[in-house]
């Protein structure tokens, strides 16, 4: 094949694609990264719902997650913070937080205006429900998992309040917990 007749198919090929016009169905459609996710909230939500799928995890797993958290939270004199940047966790994005057994804990960026960071204690105590066993928690989901906003249990804490902290403009809030399961398909 000519080179010039490989420019030409490629030329066609580039005309045709860009001339395709954008679906009009959906009204109201401003394409763009998404600052707020709304198909999740911070209110505690099992997934036993007639919409939701059960994962069928262990709760003695999703235990041991949560004091597998807490003890990696103490290892340093203020607490260790887990941090999503609205940069780093683009489109409402999940990272792994620990996964034992039957069952793994994600944490969710659920607000893109702004960062968040709290500390690895108060994502167990969002888990297991801490030294408050009356307590909303994750682990009142049983084996159906769920998700939960992360439950702060001193916005005073001492890494809250560090100068670090505060001038990454950080928040304890918009990150949400999630109990789902480990199980191979």
């Amino acid at each position: 094949m000519l080179f010039s007749s490989a420019i030409i198919k490629y030329a066609a090929l580039l005309m045709t694609t860009s001339a395709v016009a954008l679906p009009t169905t959906i009204s109201d459609f401003e394409p763009g990264v998404r600052t707020v996710c709304f198909d999740e909230t911070p209110k505690l939500h099992c997934y036993s719902g007639e919409n939701d799928i059960p994962q069928d995890v262990e709760p003695e797993d999703v235990s041991f997650i949560a004091s597998y958290l807490r003890a990696y939270g103490r290892q340093t004199r203020i607490g260790r913070l887990f941090t999503m940047k609205a940069a780093d966790a683009t489109d409402c994005g999940e990272w792994v937080l620990y996964a034992r057994g039957t069952a793994a804990a994600y944490a969710k960026k659920i607000n893109m205006t702004y960062d968040s960071s709290v500390l690895f204690s108060d994502i167990a105590d969002t888990i297991d429900g801490g030294k408050n066993a009356e307590a909303d928690s994750l682990l009142k989901c049983q084996a159906d998992g769920g998700s939960f906003g992360a439950q702060i249990a001193d916005v005073a804490a001492p890494a809250y309040m560090t100068q670090e902290y505060l001038d990454a403009g950080f928040k304890p809030d918009g990150i949400i917990v999630k109990i789902v399961s480990n199980r191979q398909l």
